[in-house]
């Protein structure tokens, strides 16, 4: 009997522990549900979205909503909602949500009141201790973005509080291009170059298009002085950056077009050989191969010379995709000048199968002994210069 009781209670244990550590602090529910319990317990609520794939999220779902002290802190202050932001019902919610708070990335916590109004958002991994601080910050009326809001709407010409309502509300995915603008109309041109309205300036201007962003363009020397050239540099290059990408990835010929003149009227060396790879992506997209030939000819050596990498996509793209002989043979030319920087049995390959789209087979032969060797010595397979060798001597005689 003793023998048994000894083993009940160590199961007990031991299934007491096995629960415990599966207890997770946020469980899938409803959101209308919890937020009737937030009504009633009169708390606010952290929704956590995450996504299945996301290995932040996983990780945090196992070493930080487990801890004891985690759960115990959010539990007592919040009601706590699990979103499968990739699920119908996660896109449901983001698009209900849409114009309070972006779900960009994951894991993405979204902290609102039982009235739905948003406090507060916080995004990315966070380690125990900055969840919980996250979680403290949210509880005071102070860092809330309702009291942000108003605390600047009654002093707007006062940096600390712009840029404390800017940071907020670009933690929640927002523009706050808005609240800039309301702070800079404050001030006359000449008090704009501080150190302050730089960081306002950084923080809440997101698009390369409106007035405050041009004026920075105009007075980048000004800037320079009162922070460095590095940093203006950087900002505007991210900014110009950040707009453009989206309509490049979208093959968004139009708006892309409106916009790249807004940016090539900048005159930055920098800009420049940022639109030309954006270039020459939309045009790949789009397969405007006349295009896309005329700017690679033009630009290879001023914006490609010193990327390998790219030098070599583009002169594959050639081989796949342009006709044109002098096009060609262009292409040939600066796949030499990868060669010459280091071989590969990709350029060799490369090489081969270039010189035979111009129908040169002794030179495609050439390259693909060349290659074969190179292989060899590497102890690398040589079948496809094998290939390539047996289709040049179908034309050599």
């Amino acid at each position: 009997m003793i023998k048994k009781l000894i083993l009940l209670l160590f199961f007990i244990h031991h299934s007491a522990t096995v629960f415990s550590q599966k207890q997770t602090l946020f469980i899938d529910t409803n959101y209308n549900t919890s937020l009737t319990l937030s009504k009633v317990e009169k708390k606010p609520m952290v929704i956590f979205f995450y996504a299945p794939w996301c290995p932040h999220c996983n990780k945090m779902k196992n070493e930080v909503f487990t801890d004891s002290t985690v759960t115990s802190f959010y539990r007592k202050n919040f009601v706590c909602v699990l979103i499968d932001a990739t699920s119908s019902y996660g896109k449901e919610l983001k698009a209900k949500f849409q114009n309070t708070f972006k779900v960009g990335s994951f894991p993405t916590f979204a902290f609102l009141d039982s009235n739905e109004n948003l406090l507060y958002c916080a995004v990315g991994e966070l380690k125990k201790e900055a969840f919980l601080s996250e979680g403290n910050n949210v509880l005071l009326p102070e860092n809330q973005l309702p009291y942000l809001k108003n605390s600047f709407n009654n002093d707007p010409s006062n940096s600390d509080k712009c840029l404390k309502y800017i940071t907020s509300v670009r933690k929640a995915g927002l523009d706050a291009t808005s609240i800039t603008q309301k702070y800079f109309s404050t001030k006359t041109e000449s008090e704009r170059f501080t150190e302050p309205n730089w960081k306002v300036f950084s923080n809440g201007i997101n698009n390369f298009d409106c007035d405050e962003f041009k004026f920075v363009i105009k007075n980048k020397e000004a800037f320079y002085k009162v922070v460095s050239p590095t940093r203006v540099d950087k900002k505007i290059i991210y900014t110009v950056s950040e707009n453009l990408r989206p309509l490049v990835e979208a093959l968004d010929t139009i708006n892309y077009d409106n916009k790249r003149l807004i940016a090539k009227s900048f005159n930055m060396q920098q800009l420049d050989s940022l639109l030309y790879r954006f270039d020459i992506q939309i045009l790949s997209g789009t397969s405007n191969w006349k295009k896309y030939q005329k700017i690679t000819s033009d630009n290879v050596e001023k914006f490609s010379w010193n990327d390998t990498v790219l030098l070599y996509d583009i002169c594959n793209t050639y081989l796949h995709d342009i006709n044109d002989k002098n096009g060609l043979l262009q292409a040939i030319n600066w796949g030499k000048y990868l060669l010459s920087k280091g071989e590969s049995i990709d350029k060799y390959v490369l090489m081969s199968q270039l010189f035979t789209k111009v129908k040169d087979y002794k030179q495609a032969q050439e390259f693909a002994q060349k290659g074969k060797i190179f292989a060899t010595n590497l102890k690398f397979k040589s079948d496809q210069f094998d290939l390539l060798l047996e289709e040049t001597k179908k034309h050599i005689k």
